[in-house]
């Protein structure tokens, strides 16, 4: 209950005392088609940026791997255009150490990469996206403000077919053999949100179980299918392809035992998750 901790804190190259937050160095950066890790590189950020809207503290930050200063010497427009003079490209990488009575280890997860699953044309339809890329879309900090659009075309999708299972309880190889856990709950929300924001909107849920054993976690299911009339199909999806501005969802119901052909204009992947990489070396540190 007595550990001394050692911290790196990386160098933002800005002094977090007199920044204010304006954001007119954001707006002044030349560099401003960066893929924005927030919003799962669905929209751009500049060199210098604010990592999150509402981020505490709510100061800039310079990456210095796409900043054109520490890349040629030259530019500097962040710090010519600063009223507050709180660019320091001088700033050090810091080690902090301090005392702690306990250490919680809260190591993340990633979806496993869709390489291995060209049938759902995840890498070539910009309308198929992961589970975490719909969580952006829908969010008002997102690329849209929170206004759910096509990515292809920046229109409102009216028919929505969400994919469960993709590279989970997968003995292939491709993929991963154990089920994931969360993706039946968080398709569920996803689905009622997108039904209560566009009531015109038809939804569609394709799974092999649906597994809901958490507190009240059935009923929440229950209510997407009684309430908000998602519909959600006992089948797999075999191909999705692109069939005029439409995306042709071919699947099968294995409940009545007949082929199902859908046109939706966006397609929801719910991906397998799996350990972050850094997990093993965080463990190994604190054993």
């Amino acid at each position: 209950g007595n550990f001394s901790v050692k911290i790196r804190k990386k160098a933002r190259y800005v002094d977090e005392t007199k920044c204010t937050g304006c954001g007119l160095c954001t707006e002044k950066c030349p560099q401003k088609k960066i893929p924005n890790e927030f919003n799962m590189g669905m929209d751009n950020r500049s060199a210098i940026y604010i990592p999150f809207a509402q981020a505490i503290p709510n100061v800039a930050t310079i990456d210095p791997e796409y900043c054109i200063h520490f890349k040629t010497g030259k530019c500097g427009l962040c710090e010519k255009t600063c009223a507050a003079k709180a660019i320091d490209f001088n700033q050090q990488d810091t080690i902090i150490e301090q005392q702690y009575g306990a250490i919680v280890m809260a190591t993340g997860f990633n979806l496993i990469k869709l390489d291995n699953y060209d049938e759902f044309g995840y890498s070539k339809y910009a309308d198929v996206v992961t589970s975490l890329e719909f969580e952006r879309l829908m969010n008002a900090a997102g690329p849209t403000q929170g206004t759910l659009l096509r990515p292809s075309n920046h229109e409102h999708p009216h028919t929505l077919v969400f994919v469960q299972c993709v590279g989970s309880r997968d003995t292939s190889g491709c993929g991963k053999p154990y089920c994931s856990k969360i993706c039946c709950m968080y398709t569920a929300k996803h689905a009622m949100l997108t039904r209560d924001k566009y009531p015109d909107t038809e939804v569609y849920v394709f799974y092999i179980d649906v597994r809901t054993p958490g507190k009240n976690f059935d009923e929440f299911y229950r209510r997407a299918v009684e309430e908000y009339g998602v519909k959600y199909v006992k089948g797999m999806v075999g191909k999705v392809v692109p069939e005029g501005k439409k995306l042709k969802v071919q699947a099968s119901d294995l409940i009545s035992n007949k082929q199902l052909h859908i046109d939706a204009d966006l397609v929801v992947l719910a991906a397998a998750i799996e350990p972050d990489k850094s997990a093993r070396p965080l463990a190994t540190m604190l054993t």
